[in-house]
């Protein structure tokens, strides 16, 4: 067995977990179902040690792409063979050496999703190997504590908006995201359904909304500047990403919030970060490039004095990697919690500690939390 300060990667593995249960699918206790197949990468070490990052991707797609062979070496490979052998501790060498590996198939999307899951799991080794969270790897904790918010989707009436809301009030949350469902198809209709929230919820709750908006700026603009009355904490992505001008736009011409960046990757956020308007960004670990990318970008948010709002809704294992960030994070922040009780969203691993609002964020090694075995072992599918 090899070192702890010399380990090296000896594997890399993509898991596929099927819940079989469809995306939105209406639950018992009322909740809707996330997505379907869990994306999971696992990296193996000489160490005897291993991490786990979740991918929130196509499966199939990235494990083609971890797995595929050598087609023009060092350039177009299989993640894989660019990762092992290498040492853990060079996560900046082993980032770039991946996305190298990755120039002639795509450089984004997919190929950088697939880098995002096996850089958290590194990131996740090297916190094990040094008995550290990872929020003290990338620079310190800065909190214990992080306000949650419940992300949930829209319901289909004032009534059912009512009581969702006040579910999620009386389980301690103070904060709640209502996302896509319904939401950006009948403006009417959207904004009762987004004022019956905020009747329940009373002034002092933050609410965000998520969602494409039918319409042309003009009209959008204008429905977006009538719901100041009932203070969303933001308005996410009104526009598809590749929008970003527009989002930018209406963050300028209206009173409220706007938020982009899930989809986005890398050196992508340097577009957002020049144009004023744009106050919430919301870089995703397991697409934007893993902790290395969020590590760059933070101190380059906070001297534009723009937020950083990580989105995460998959699993826990995603809201423990981006709780480590939110521990660390200049500035605060939000968590994302995903409150979806669909089998593997709820069983992957255990949840962190809830109280008051807030996640008490894990001082174990590496992001806290640990799959459960029993669970991949139960779903898994390739």
């Amino acid at each position: 067995m090899n070192t702890s300060t010399d380990a090296r990667i000896t594997d890399v593995e993509v898991i596929v977990l099927d819940n079989g249960i469809e995306y939105g699918t209406r639950l018992g206790d009322d909740e809707r179902a996330g997505p379907r197949h869990t994306c999971l990468i696992r990296v193996a070490t000489d160490a005897g040690v291993e991490g786990y990052g979740d991918v929130d991707s196509h499966p199939w797609v990235v494990k083609a792409i971890v797995e595929a062979v050598s087609h023009i070496p060092a350039f177009c490979a299989g993640l894989r063979d660019a990762a092992v052998g290498q040492r853990v501790w060079d996560r900046t060498a082993l980032w770039e050496r991946l996305y190298q590996h990755s120039w002639y198939h795509g450089r984004r999307g997919p190929a950088l999703h697939a880098i995002s899951g096996i850089d958290v799991a590194v990131w996740d080794i090297c916190g094990r190997l040094s008995g550290l969270p990872v929020a003290d790897l990338l620079g310190g904790r800065r909190r214990d504590r992080v306000l949650a918010y419940a992300s949930t989707l829209f319901r289909a009436t004032p009534d059912e908006m009512r009581a969702a809301t006040r579910s999620y009030l009386d389980r301690g949350f103070r904060a709640i995201k209502f996302g896509w469902g319904p939401w950006g198809s009948d403006l009417t209709r959207d904004r009762a359904l987004l004022a019956a929230a905020r009747a329940e919820a009373g002034p002092d709750v933050h609410l965000m909304v998520d969602g494409y908006l039918d319409g042309d700026y003009n009209a959008v603009r204008r429905f977006v500047s009538s719901l100041e009355d009932l203070n969303p904490y933001w308005i996410e992505e009104p526009f598809p990403a590749d929008r970003w001008r527009d989002i930018a736009r209406l963050g300028r011409d209206t009173g409220l919030p706007v938020a982009t960046g899930e989809q986005l990757a890398a050196d992508e956020f340097t577009d957002l970060l020049s144009e004023p308007g744009i106050a919430i960004l919301q870089p995703d670990l397991s697409r934007c490039g893993g902790f290395t990318t969020l590590h760059s970008l933070a101190p380059r948010a906070a001297a534009t004095g723009r937020r950083l709002v990580p989105h995460a809704w998959t699993t826990p294992l995603l809201t423990a990697a981006t709780a480590q960030a939110a521990a660390w994070l200049p500035t605060p922040t939000l968590l994302e919690y995903n409150v979806s009780t669909a089998p593997i969203t709820r069983d992957l691993a255990t949840p962190l500690p809830f109280h008051d609002g807030h996640i008490h964020l894990p001082t174990t090694p590496g992001l806290g939390v640990t799959p459960n075995p029993e669970v991949i072992a139960t779903y898994r599918i390739a």
